[in-house]
Formats: structure tokens, C-alpha cells, sequence
């Protein structure tokens, strides 16, 4: 079984937000507007892999609509709040303590405190960029206590 999997329309329906999901994508759409659910969903995906990568012990899979397994709770958290906030729903309390707890869970990824299963098929980590240090140079001083009168 592979350490990531793809989060998508058809694997949220099989958690709470089958309904959300419908409501998301026919509720006040804009003329020609298909559907609004697969933009979110891939935009909290891409903030999980975001801060996933963070950490450069992680690496991220080359398949951009996974994320560790681990982290599908987190993802469905997030994807319900942002859906509910889409059909302009409020979020109930309970809710937005998770949506807190997911966020606390994203970043103890980021800083390296919390470990996620490595892809099967990992892309390379990015490059680090090189910053040189600051130079001080000196310049020659031409207005000097012994150069000056008065």
C-alpha cells in the first residue's frame, strides 16, 4: 500500500462531505462556472504538500494531488471548512477548533517536529539557494581630522 495517497472529489465522498460537495458545486455558480469543489480541494492539497515540503527532511510525491496518508484527516478538515465557507456556511465550533487543531498539525510538519511517510515515487528536493554573505568593503576617508583646517 503506497505511504500517499490522491485526495479528490471521489475520495471525499466517502467521508462526511459527499453533500457539502454537491452543495459547493450548485450553489450560486457564476454563468459557465462547472463546479467549485475540485479548485478547493487541490488548493488545500497544495498548502498540505506546501508545508510537507517545508521540512527538508520531507519530500514531496511527483503525483500533485497526493499527500501523506497520515494527513487525511487533516485534509478533509480543512477541505469541509473551506467548502462551507464557499456556499458562505458558518462554521460551528467544534468545527472551528478542528480547523485550529489541523493548522497546529500542519505546522509541527513544517518545523520538523511531527514525521510524515516519504512518497513511493519522491520528485528531488529543491535546490537550496546560495546567499553570500555580506561584504563590508572600506573606502577611503577623505575628510579626516588631518586633512581638514578648522
Amino acid at each position: 500500500m503506497s505511504n500517499w495517497l490522491s485526495i479528490t472529489k471521489s475520495s471525499l465522498y466517502d467521508a462526511k462531505v459527499a453533500a457539502l460537495i454537491d452543495a459547493c458545486d450548485s450553489v450560486a455558480l457564476a454563468d459557465g462556472q462547472a463546479d467549485r469543489a475540485t479548485g478547493l480541494i487541490q488548493g488545500v492539497v497544495d498548502d498540505i504538500r506546501r508545508k510537507v515540503a517545508s521540512c527538508q527532511r520531507n519530500r514531496l510525491d511527483a503525483d500533485t494531488t497526493k499527500i501523506p496518508k497520515g494527513l487525511k484527516t487533516v485534509a478533509v478538515t480543512l477541505i469541509t471548512a473551506r467548502l462551507k465557507m464557499a456556499i458562505e456556511q458558518e462554521l460551528s465550533e467544534d468545527e472551528r477548533r478542528e480547523v485550529a487543531t489541523a493548522n497546529t498539525n500542519l505546522n509541527r510538519v513544517a518545523s520538523g517536529d511531527d514525521v510524515v511517510d516519504q512518497p513511493d515515487n519522491a520528485i528531488a528536493a529543491p535546490m537550496e539557494p546560495t546567499v553570500a554573505p555580506p561584504s563590508f568593503g572600506c573606502r577611503t576617508r577623505h575628510f579626516t581630522d588631518t586633512t581638514q583646517d578648522g
